[in-house]
């Protein structure tokens, strides 16, 4: 008698077959509905609302002034310091964020109807100008001793950069660490996020094109936190 050989698929085999349909299965509703591209938009104007959120408490908090540079890359943080904008590169919340691919942006400084009562909007500001600060509210003496510190790490980084080695990102006493600036590196941040709880007016209009229709949401500064955050809608 002959024997007959089963030549069936193993439950293995039918459970990986199970799972490639099920991908492919999901990427195709994604597709179609679009979802995955109002979510990416959705989280990804959400993320920088929390974080100019941050942003303003710290700022408040430890009476530092903070600001904001966005570009079609993405964005940074800077901090105020030594008379000049440094880049933030911790806490991790703060430091460089870069767009995924398909994300651009609009912003709109000027001309905001809401903007006439924020005195940011009327300020020019221009490094190693004091007179746009008020004194902080710890002792004075406190405040020269810890600029004189200042003064002493950034001639030592001056010395170490001169002799060409690399200069090592200074942890300071109000928890940031920052970086110098590069020729590449904005000189002035966008907007401004200052100890006094005060915000550049503005309004960013962040956008997915990666494929049509175009969307769009809106995130909205009038005066301080929070930030208005609008709706995923269809873009022109």
């Amino acid at each position: 008698m002959k024997k007959v050989v089963s030549t069936g698929f193993t439950l293995i085999e039918l459970m990986i077959v199970i799972v490639i349909i099920g991908v492919l299965a999901t990427m195709v509703v994604l597709n179609f509905t679009g979802e995955s591209r109002q979510t990416l938009l959705n989280k990804e104007t959400e993320r920088l609302q929390q974080r100019i959120q941050l942003a303003s408490e710290l700022a408040m908090l430890k009476q530092l002034e903070l600001g904001l540079f966005i570009d079609e890359q993405g964005y940074r943080f800077m901090l105020f310091e030594q008379d000049k904008w440094q880049i933030i590169i911790q806490p991790a919340t703060l430091a460089e964020h870069r767009f995924v691919k398909g994300m651009g942006f609009e912003l709109e400084l000027e001309g905001l109807a809401w903007a006439d009562k924020n005195l940011l909007s009327k300020v020019e500001w221009q490094e190693e100008d004091d007179q746009l600060f008020e004194e902080n509210s710890f002792d004075q003496r406190e405040a020269d001793k810890d600029k004189e510190e200042l003064d002493k790490e950034s001639k030592e980084q001056d010395e170490e950069r001169n002799k060409g080695k690399p200069v090592k990102p200074v942890k300071r006493q109000t928890g940031f660490i920052t970086v110098p600036r590069k020729k590449t590196d904005p000189q002035l941040p966008m907007m401004f996020i200052l100890s006094s709880g005060e915000i550049t007016p503005f309004l960013l209009t962040l956008r997915e094109d990666s494929e049509l229709p175009v969307l769009v949401q809106e995130l909205k500064a009038e005066f301080s936190i929070p930030l208005e955050r609008g709706e995923v809608k269809n873009g022109r």
